[in-house]
């Protein structure tokens, strides 16, 4: 039972992160292009392989508890398919065809390419 809470914790900690970033780059960056949603996707593909391939090793012993603390609960609530779906389906909305489907193709290119190099 305790896992699951500790789980639960640390997803809404990656939750309020993921809101905290999706509020702050619309501000810095004056754009359509769901440029927020994309960060919290790309940094969270880049720690959840960097994580797992750290954590990995025969070098460091880490609880597998911790683990899914930070990759299934703090990551897992940073980042988000359900908004990356509702953005494209904005920018189809708004007749923006082409950004949409470029928005796929750099969200999962970049997505599997950022958990490789992590």
């Amino acid at each position: 039972m305790k896992s699951y809470l500790l789980i639960a914790l640390f997803g809404a900690f990656g939750t309020l992160a993921r809101f905290s970033v999706i509020q702050i780059t619309p501000k810095i960056f004056q754009t359509i292009f769901p440029i927020g949603t994309l960060t919290v996707n790309l940094l969270g593909c880049f720690l959840i392989g960097l994580v797992s391939g750290v954590l990995d090793t025969k070098f460091i012993s880490i609880d597998e508890n911790f683990k899914n603390y930070i990759t299934i609960g703090f990551l897992g609530g940073f980042t988000t398919f359900s908004s990356f779906s509702q953005d494209f389906f904005n920018l189809i909305n708004s007749s923006n065809y082409l950004l949409a489907f470029f928005y796929i193709f750099v969200s999962v290119f970049f997505g599997l390419l950022m958990f490789y190099l992590g």
